[in-house]
């Protein structure tokens, strides 16, 4: 699975997702991690999560859907009151450019090293 963008023959690929023989293991990696008890602060795992599950680009079409809903659902279950002041689809449109580079950033390399890459984009 190829993300491009661009004209019929003027295509530039933005990302690479892993080969399909290899989304059933990393399905597994990410919600053994996701659905474990482990003690991380909501917003990092939101914002892990959102890039671990759009990086496994599981889908042909929604996964930036699905993957903000996962952001948000972690950050509802994080926030520990009845109201949430936050929403990962609204900071997106926000700073559309921004997102769309530090993702870029981040994915770039297949270790998806994630300390550099989101430093200018912040969901609040």
């Amino acid at each position: 699975m190829e993300i491009v963008s661009g004209a019929f023959g003027h295509e530039k690929v933005h990302y690479v997702a892993p080969p399909a023989d290899l989304l059933e293991t990393e399905m597994k990696a990410f919600l053994d991690w996701f659905n474990g008890s482990q003690q991380i602060d909501p917003l990092l795992k939101a914002a892990v999560a959102h890039l671990w599950f759009v990086a496994i680009h599981p889908f042909g079409d929604g996964n930036g859907r699905i993957t903000r809903a996962i952001a948000d659902m972690v950050l509802a279950r994080g926030g520990g009151g009845a109201q949430r002041l936050y929403s990962m689809s609204a900071a997106i449109e926000k700073s559309r450019a921004g997102y769309y580079e530090a993702l870029q950033s981040a994915t770039a390399h297949e270790d998806l090293d994630i300390t550099n890459g989101f430093n200018g984009f912040s969901i609040v």
